[in-house]
């Protein structure tokens, strides 16, 4: 049987006519996808909850087809604006609010622009002498906090994040700046520089990559290997006590903030992530309270590209990623090290609207499981093992929404 929108146009999807504006375009689109958003129909019916999904999937890609058609007919016109002020100011509102770590750093990125705009050099070095942190040496410890320094077309921005939000790409590099080399073995001591009152526990040593268990065929960390397309028959059970379980409510430690383009915010037992298409990668990540050895699972329901767990990150540019993509029936692990990307692991499955996805981290060695089912495991030293890990949204030619739920961390025994 075909859905009864199966003939309209990209214009007659959004109830707008030929030419409208951009403006028209996208306000059509927030009233169409609010119509039919998978949320709405949390208690409806299967048959009316795969309508809306199937919908929505078609609003989503008319208002893409759109704003493409759009974009193309006239460039932007630049915006100009007085980054170095822009920057100055925020330096002054971190300043009067007693955000003076935030200062300093917003205050270096100004620098690097403009060695001598203003009073910047005699404010860096009050707040440097605070500190006891010269311009070269790494930034005190944060807990649990990833500050981010972002250019966006010439314009300087820097974030002071709780868990580090996104991934920024295209026009926008990142810069994490944390007093831990990233290439540091996972066992390195914790620095003498005093921690945070909220400074996040000290994982435990993670074991030498040689008690890992060796699995089955491992691939080189630089090949991208083809796993088999169906998932192991096996069906694993949960094993290991829960040391944590997220609470998705209005008390919830994970992130609720926003950005152009993207959001990250928990309400009612769920966590979600949202990105327009084209935006990449947009994540939110804690620290496991017991090192980097555990169990990961998570609950998610994904609408456009990808989403998924977030593994062993190390900074913004060395992670892991475990992704699905239910609109095609595909799952992949990929490793990002800089500009580089390796697939891991990829394949075909069947997978439901709400879908459990499970990663067990032992040393080296990753396994990856859809539904308590193995789907492959793979073993890689790059990045290493760290105990931090989060959520993940990829938006690449459609706008995805990923939501997740009943996320808990084991320990492995």
């Amino acid at each position: 049987m075909n859905d009864d929108f199966e003939q309209l146009d990209d214009y007659a999807i959004l109830g707008i006519r030929p030419g409208a504006s951009f403006a028209d375009i996208k306000q059509a689109y927030l009233k169409q996808i609010s119509l039919y958003h998978p949320d709405r129909y949390a208690g409806a019916s299967a048959a009316e909850q795969e309508y809306a999904a199937r919908r929505a999937r078609r609003i989503n890609q008319a208002y893409q087809n759109l704003r493409r058609r759009r974009s193309s007919m006239a460039p932007a016109t630049p915006v100009q604006r007085d980054y170095q002020a822009e920057l100055y100011a925020q330096a002054q509102v971190h300043l009067a609010a007693g955000r003076r770590l935030q200062a300093l750093a917003t205050l270096r990125e100004l620098q690097r622009i403009n060695p001598w705009y203003r009073d910047c050099a005699a404010l860096i070095a009050e707040l440097e002498a605070e500190y006891q942190t010269p311009a070269t040496a790494a930034e005190p410890t944060i807990s649990r906090r990833t500050l981010l320094t972002a250019a966006v077309g010439g314009l300087t921005l820097t974030f002071l994040g709780w868990y580090g939000w996104r991934q920024l790409q295209g026009a926008m590099t990142v810069q994490e700046i944390d007093n831990r080399p990233p290439t540091a073995p996972p066992t390195a001591p914790t620095p003498p520089t005093a921690p945070s009152p909220t400074t996040a526990p000290t994982p435990p040593a993670v074991p030498s990559p040689t008690t890992a268990p060796t699995p089955p065929a491992v691939p080189s960390p630089t090949t991208a290997p083809t796993p088999p397309a169906a998932p192991s028959p096996t069906t694993i059970t949960a094993s290991g006590p829960i040391i944590y379980q997220a609470d998705f409510g209005p008390n919830s430690d994970w992130p609720t903030t926003s950005g152009n383009g993207w959001s990250v915010s928990a309400s009612n037992g769920a966590y979600r992530i949202q990105a327009n298409a084209g935006i990449g990668d947009i994540w939110a990540f804690r620290t496991s309270p017991i090192g980097a050895d555990m169990m990961i699972e998570v609950e998610a329901s994904v609408i456009g590209d990808w989403g998924g767990l977030m593994l062993r990150f190390n900074g913004p540019q060395r992670y892991v990623s475990f992704v699905i993509n239910p609109a095609s029936g595909q799952f992949r692990c990929d490793e990002r090290n800089g500009e580089q990307r390796t697939l891991l692991a990829e394949g075909a499955i069947i997978l439901a609207e709400r879908t459990r996805l499970s990663a067990r981290l032992e040393g080296q060695s990753i396994e990856l499981r859809i539904n308590d089912q193995v789907v492959s495991i793979v073993t890689s030293a790059t990045p290493p093992p760290d105990a931090r890990y989060g959520l993940l949204a990829r938006a690449g030619q459609n706008a995805t929404t990923a939501t997740f739920s009943n996320l808990v961390i084991r320990a492995l025994r």
